[in-house]
């Protein structure tokens, strides 16, 4: 297969440049730098606000955008007409609506524009999502795949929100950080996401397929509690059960505890209020091929990653001494619990 990723210096582009290379696909990325993730994966330069020229006279079997402005996804699908064999996209499981199913399938209600309220943090992008999701079925003239993604986890994931745990659960075991780990919310509540090599995999086969249709890419196979992901990082950081002691903060307390702390740098689990779904029904992916590996596995390829990075600091956490006033309050009863 002839592959085309818009993108594949990021994350999930990356990813997918990755396993398509693994599996046998000659691969052209598209960017604005034009730079190559891989030496042998040709790169195209491409404005995607502008000059798209770069694929004029070239043919794919399939191509793959990730990008969120619906205009230029629009411009990008009109132009790979007749000269893609497929195409996908990558939207959100945010776009579903918020008083919808507790547990969408794909075709559970989405947001509308105006239903939403003026604090809703995710109305803007999912319309954005959206948006970009009628470009692609209206305008592109072969068959369409698109990927409704969550909670993205795995190596190189530039958030560091999963990364956070299984280095901060290294530190302690190595001495290097308190034993009394700050956890949040509550213990038992499920938690889904999905490690960004497993959805790389299946956009790669569905592609190659010419699978059309849309997908729910959340995993993993079945809803696992919170508390059970983060055993998992103590885990792959070389631990046992007992090694560390979970200081459980309910979510009002952190909301307070770090204030200072810009959210989207928060090594937590997205707040229990911004995610209306109980979880997302993924099972037409997994019987199309969606599998999804064990949370140790992630956890251990993520810390892998880090020390092979140099273990720079990270783009989400706090410091000791934030973390260590939230386990006393808790400890003192001043602060909720979950």
């Amino acid at each position: 297969m002839r592959l085309l990723v818009l993108g594949g210096g990021g994350f999930l582009g990356h990813h997918v440049v990755a396993e398509a290379r693994r599996a046998g696909h000659d691969v052209t990325v598209a960017s604005r730098s034009g730079t190559r993730p891989f030496p042998d994966v040709e790169a195209l330069a491409v404005d995607r606000y502008g000059d798209l020229s770069a694929l004029d006279g070239r043919t794919f079997d399939a191509a793959l955008d990730t990008f969120s402005d619906p205009d230029a996804v629009r411009a990008t699908a009109e132009r790979l007409r007749g000269s893609a064999g497929a195409l996908g996209y990558v939207s959100g499981m945010s776009v579903y609506h918020p008083d919808g199913p507790a547990v969408p399938d794909e075709d559970a209600p989405v947001r509308r524009p105006g239903e939403a309220s003026p604090d809703d943090p995710l109305q803007e992008r999912s319309l954005a999502k959206l948006g970009a999701e009628d470009a692609v079925t209206s305008v592109f003239d072969g068959p369409v795949t698109v990927l409704r993604v969550g909670i993205m986890v795995g190596p190189r994931d530039p958030s560091d929100r999963f990364t956070w745990w299984p280095v901060r659960l290294a530190r302690a075991l190595a001495g290097e950080a308190s034993r009394t780990v700050l956890a949040p919310g509550d213990p038992q509540r499920a938690v889904q996401y999905s490690d960004a090599r497993d959805i790389a995999a299946f956009a790669v086969r569905a592609l190659g397929d010419g699978r059309a249709g849309v997908f729910d890419t959340v995993g993993p196979l079945r809803a696992q509690p919170l508390a059970a992901v983060l055993d998992a990082c103590l885990e792959a950081a070389g631990g046992r059960p007992g090694d560390v002691t979970w200081a459980w903060a309910g979510e009002d307390a952190l909301r307070a505890g770090l204030h200072d702390v810009e959210e989207e740098a928060r090594p937590l689990w997205f707040p229990e209020d911004q995610i209306p779904q109980d979880a997302i029904d993924s099972s037409a992916a997994r019987a199309a091929g969606l599998r999804f590996r064990p949370a140790v596995e992630t956890a251990r390829d993520v810390l892998a990653w880090h020390r092979d990075r140099g273990e720079p600091a990270l783009a989400a956490g706090f410091d000791a001494a934030q973390e260590a006033a939230l386990v006393r309050r808790c400890a003192e009863g001043t602060a909720p619990t979950g």
